[in-house]
């Protein structure tokens, strides 16, 4: 699993115009006790572990090889897991305290619930002070599937626009995890080109669950901050509104978008105060692709009005039965023959 840049969060409270999401209620948890006696189930149905474990001694789980990924929020290492007998991706927060690691355990309860080939897996939440092999961190720990590839983001940057095909199994692939994860009632709400993994194999894998939240649940924002990376962000969330599925299917749209033309649908902006003000006035999309046979179900994915977009699963169904007429293969590769140079 490759980390690309993830974006912090935004503050908003000195700029009019734009409405900041609600606070998070109820109590912060303690740092005592961080993993609940019954905590989510595990890709095997098996809870989660219900105490954070010894603490340093015996031989250790994992080994660490090297850093894959950071972000604002905390780092992704590769490492190699000798209970499953694999690398996997570790990832850890920065600076672990209640806050972040009741995030942790969102992000291990999201991907746990979901089951789809384009996400990616959780294997096991844990306690980084449980094994030796993980001393240089701390607190809560994700291990998840490592997926070997690069990000949809760097693809472009490296080899160029996707063409019609590859940016199809993309937008298929990716909008079937979605759809995957909101039937679980899980949000993602930064979908972006760096959160996007093409692996060796050619496919796509939806990654980095960091800020997902199940619906109804509290937001995990402060008053005036709102989280989520602005030239890829819907523009009823920029205004301060609630996440839906209508709106990660507005962010994987312009994902698609930058997929074809190497630029987010309503251009590039200088900083994320300016980006995020055009997004909440619904800037007009002045870089959509111009020679596209996706272009009207981009136009209609990106609509202002999230109860006029189609539907991810519509636009699923839609992706593969124009792939099945271009007379190619559903589930084939976005490999750099599908890339224009």
């Amino acid at each position: 699993m490759n980390g690309g840049p993830a974006s912090g969060p935004v503050h908003l409270a000195a700029h009019p115009g734009v409405v900041p999401q609600a606070p998070a209620r109820g109590p912060v948890p303690s740092r005592t006790n961080v993993i609940p006696p019954a905590g989510p189930a595990g890709p095997a149905g098996i809870p989660f572990p219900a105490s954070p474990g010894p603490v340093h001694g015996g031989p250790a789980r994992f080994r660490l090889i090297r850093r894959i990924g950071e972000g604002g929020f905390g780092r992704v290492w590769l490492a190699h897991d000798a209970r499953l007998g694999h690398t996997v991706a570790i990832k850890a927060a920065h600076a672990p305290d209640a806050e972040t690691e009741e995030r942790i355990r969102r992000e291990a309860a999201a991907l746990a619930a979901v089951r789809h080939p384009n996400c990616v897996r959780i294997h096991d939440l844990v306690q980084a002070r449980s094994d030796p092999g993980l001393a240089q961190l701390d607190g809560l720990v994700i291990v998840m599937e490592h997926v070997d590839g690069v990000s949809l983001g760097q693809l472009v940057r490296e080899q160029g626009v996707l063409d019609d095909v590859a940016a199809a199994r993309v937008w298929s692939g990716v909008a079937g995890a979605l759809a995957a994860a909101h039937q679980k009632g899980v949000l993602h709400r930064d979908i972006k080109p760096s959160n996007i993994i093409v692996d060796r194999a050619g496919r796509p894998h939806l990654i980095d669950f960091g800020i997902a939240r199940r619906t109804g649940d509290a937001t995990m924002t402060m008053t005036g901050f709102v989280l989520g990376t602005p030239d890829y962000l819907a523009p009823e969330v920029a205004a301060g509104k609630k996440a839906s599925p209508e709106s990660d299917a507005w962010q994987l749209a312009a994902t698609v978008s930058y997929a074809l033309t190497g630029y987010p649908p309503r251009g590039g902006h200088a900083d994320a105060v300016s980006g995020l003000r055009a997004a909440a006035s619904g800037a007009k999309l002045t870089h959509l692709p111009r020679r596209t046979a996706h272009l009207s179900l981009l136009k209609a994915a990106l609509r202002m009005l999230p109860t006029k977009r189609p539907d991810l699963m519509s636009t699923h169904r839609t992706l593969d039965d124009w792939l099945r007429r271009a007379g190619v293969p559903v589930d084939g590769p976005v490999s750099p023959d599908l890339v224009r140079r």
